[in-house]
């Protein structure tokens, strides 16, 4: 998801909480907070020896003492709207960081609306190689984890 649909959906929101769901179905505290919203630029090289520049907005989160707090849509709105200052652009896609083990980070993947609760939807991220046809992987060794 980027972060003009992001924008769109909580603006016409006409809920004032929402939640967001991990991977694995289960939500983020109601009293999470969103401590920052940034711009991440990854300049890189890829396998195959092609340049890339990938640009993302990435929200952070914090699960804190504060159990009385609840983030709204419209607050969240508001903090995008102050990430403009940064340069996020509108098709930029949005990651969010999950404290865990360490900073997960996952990528909003769909929003939706259940019992007139907006939900952000996140997946995990995973690793791929951009050039397979110049280092000769093919799909399946792509596979993590995969047995030999």
């Amino acid at each position: 998801m980027n972060l003009g649909q992001l924008s769109r959906f909580l603006k016409e929101s006409l809920s004032p909480s929402f939640r967001i769901e991990m991977p694995s179905g289960t939500g983020l505290p109601a009293h999470f907070h969103v401590t920052e919203v940034g711009k991440v630029t990854k300049e890189f090289v890829d396998c195959g020896g092609v340049r890339r520049l990938e640009q993302t907005c990435v929200l952070q989160t914090l699960v804190a003492d504060d159990f009385d707090h609840r983030l709204s849509t419209a607050k969240l709105s508001d903090i995008l709207d102050k990430g403009a200052a940064l340069g996020l652009q509108a098709d930029m896609e949005v990651d969010v960081e999950v404290q865990g083990n360490t900073i997960e980070i996952y990528r909003i993947a769909a929003t939706d609306n259940r019992d007139g609760q907006p939900i952000l939807t996140l997946r995990s991220k995973a690793t791929a190689c951009l050039a397979p046809d110049s280092c000769g992987l093919d799909v399946v060794q792509l596979s993590p984890f995969r047995k030999t």
